[in-house]
This record gives C-alpha cells, structure tokens and sequence, in this order.
C-alpha cells in the first residue's frame, strides 16, 4: 500500500513508528504500547527483528505484503487494508474466512481420504485415533512449512489438513491459494492449537479456564508469550499436572481417546 494513512486508536497505550537504522535502540526504550511498522522498513522481514521484539509487552501492527516466516503469528491476526468510497478512510478487513470448526463433522469426515497434521505430538495421536476409527489415514507433515509440500504429494486424495492457527499465519497465503484452486478436495481446519481444543471442548471441568477462554487477552501475557499456542499448552499442562488427566504434548495421555473425550473433542471441532 502506498500513500498517507491515518490509524486512530481507542485506547490509553501509547503509539509509536518504527523506522530506520537506529529502530533497535529505540525499540528498547518502548514498553506496553502499540507499535507501528511500515513496509518500508528495512528490519521488518529479518531475524533480527523477530528476536528483538520476542518477549516484548508491546502491541504490534506490521503493514506487509510479505508472509514473516521468522514469526509465529496467528491466521486470525492477518487483515486486510483497503480504501472505502471515502479518499480519507481506511478499514481493515479479515484477509481469510474463518477455519476454525468443522460443523457436521461426522458427516464431513465421509468424504475425505486422509488427514494431514501438522506435526507428530498429541493432536497427531487423537486425529491419527479418529481417522482410524473412520478407516482413513492420518499422515504427519513434519512442521507446518512442510504442509504443502505434503498435500503436493498427495494429490488427487482429499485431505483435512489440521494446524494451529495461532502460529500459522505466514503460511496461511501459500494454503489459501492451494485450497482455493483444490477447494473439493482439502478443507483446512486451524483452531488456535490442539491445547486449545483441549480445553474447548470442556474435558477439563475448570471454572477458571471457562473464564479465559471467554477472554483470553485479558489473561495472555505477550512479554512471556510468543503465540497463544503456548500459553494454552502451559494452562492444559498446569491444571492437568498429578491428576490422570496429565498432559503431554509429545505423546497423548490414553485416558483423551476414551470415547466419551474423543466425542466432546469432536463438538468442540463441529462447534467452535
């Protein structure tokens, strides 16, 4: 995007641009405010950059064209900028629909031939337990770069393809495109992150975690968290820690592929 815009935001925090050479001595003098980054800026797309606001508390806004591979972003963080009717104002848009339930999955699962996890840890375990139970495939991607590759290979086979959303953002643009030229034969499914489905779907009987699911923001922590796919994962491990509910993200505790836990993992996944 080119040209002046204007940002007006509703909150007491405090905004500041980032630009420049000197950007990194002046990032260190900023805290618990909302920082801006133009596409012009020289820093944005390197590693540098990605380490340098890691463990930050502040808010950032990063005007791009370009996918940040260095950072775990969300797909539901990724809007689009464009121009009303008005030559003074600008709305954001979301840039993807929402893929983050299946409704009628029962009778979704029918049509397709396998599904594509992201990695090899738990929710790996409970797809591979459910495409089972189907009689399809659950084949693992090895990371969440790997998923194209892998549904390349497997072309021609429909596929769910199951990632978290919370750190998939700079793959998002290469998958969209993929599943709108595929669209009969991939579904994406990309809830915040296996944790979080987890904790969604109510198999953990917490008041406390009802509460922060509701609201998440108020209770995320950005300077100790890097993606809300780690701070669900810690919650999941905290509250199930020396009961037979305890979790692990390498591999998945038998007592989540009881039928009574898979079936609320499944509404969960229908439902949101």
């Amino acid at each position: 995007m080119k040209g002046k815009y204007t940002v007006k935001i509703h909150n007491q925090r405090v905004s500041y641009t980032l630009e420049g050479k000197r950007w990194y001595e002046e990032l260190n003098g900023i805290k618990d405010s909302f920082v801006f980054v133009d596409e012009g800026a020289e820093f944005l797309n390197t590693k540098e950059f990605a380490r340098a606001i890691k463990g930050t508390d502040n808010y950032y806004v990063l005007v791009t064209r370009e996918n940040l591979y260095q950072l775990p972003y969300s797909v539901n963080s990724i809007l689009e900028l464009k121009k009303t009717t008005s030559r003074f104002k600008h709305i954001y848009n979301k840039t993807y629909p929402r893929y983050d339930v299946i409704p009628y999955f029962e009778e979704e699962i029918k049509k397709y031939d396998l599904f594509i996890t992201e990695d090899t840890n738990s929710g790996n375990y409970m797809f591979s337990y459910i495409a089972d139970k189907k009689g399809i495939r659950c084949i693992s991607a090895g990371g969440k770069s790997k998923i194209l590759e892998k549904l390349k290979e497997n072309n021609g086979k429909n596929a769910i393809v199951v990632a978290d959303g919370a750190a998939f953002g700079a793959n998002m643009a290469e998958g969209y495109r993929y599943v709108n030229n595929h669209s009969k034969e991939v579904l994406l499914y990309l809830p915040e992150s296996f944790e979080w489905l987890i904790l969604a779907s109510g198999i953990i009987n917490d008041e406390e975690v009802r509460e922060i699911l509701s609201t998440p923001y108020d209770y995320i922590e950005s300077a100790e968290y890097i993606s809300w796919e780690q701070y669900f994962t810690e919650l999941l491990t905290k509250k199930t820690m020396n009961t037979p509910m305890k979790y692990s993200k390498k591999e998945l505790n038998s007592v989540y592929l009881e039928d009574k836990n898979v079936e609320k993992i499944i509404n969960a996944i229908e439902q949101g």
